[in-house]
């Protein structure tokens, strides 16, 4: 199946569908953010990846971002070898500033989607940051995958003290995505880069 990004008036298109949501600055893409889209495809039959490039990172110096623009086309580049990861404009279109807000602008328009919310582990130790984070773990299934010091944000992290279905062992398409959840994923080849260890290389 080839389609093309989604906009925020075509929710037809993507009725029935598993959709990956990965969030972030982006400033600059990796081979790290790559790994875990294309893990999460596999590991939970996704159908899609929908990657959120966010105007501002509310948690990121502004000082510190580059244009939007400019990592839009970053991602498009780095992700312009596999149809089923897509660039999206979504949040820029939406004007959300946080990610509770952001999807559940998404589940609002596309209401026959099922959405996963994907995450790098490192974002683990910082999740209880995030605005409304602990509803946003009950508005959409979330996994978090293994990226260095993974094993002791797992064991440390506040998120993994809900009370919420926590699991180690995604089981591709059989995996529910109707229900909030999280899952961890431990085993996985790590790629132990940062869009800051790439930003200070260019310095």
């Amino acid at each position: 199946m080839t389609l093309t990004p989604p906009t925020l008036t075509d929710s037809q298109r993507w009725a029935g569908l598993r959709i990956g949501l990965l969030g972030g600055s982006f400033n600059p893409p990796h081979e790290g953010h790559l790994h875990i889209a294309k893990l999460a495809l596999a590991s939970f039959g996704l159908d899609f990846v929908w990657w959120i490039v966010t105007p501002q990172n509310p948690l990121k110096d502004r000082a510190g971002i580059a244009p939007y623009e400019q990592r839009y086309a970053q991602v498009e580049d780095i992700t312009a070898d596999d149809p089923r990861l897509m660039p999206t404009h979504l949040e820029h279109w939406l004007g959300t500033a946080y990610t509770y807000e952001t999807v559940c602008a998404l589940r609002h328009r596309y209401p026959k989607t099922e959405f996963l919310w994907i995450c790098g582990m490192d974002n683990a130790a910082i999740f209880h940051h995030w605005d409304r984070w602990q509803d946003l773990v009950q508005a959409v299934p979330i996994t978090f995958i293994a990226r260095p010091p993974a094993p002791l944000l797992v064991k440390n992290c506040p998120v993994r003290m809900l009370d919420v279905p926590q699991s180690y062992a995604p089981k591709g398409r059989k995996t529910a995505l109707s229900s909030p959840s999280i899952t961890w994923i431990r085993g996985a080849k790590m790629v132990d880069i940062s869009s800051t260890q790439i930003r200070n290389t260019l310095k």
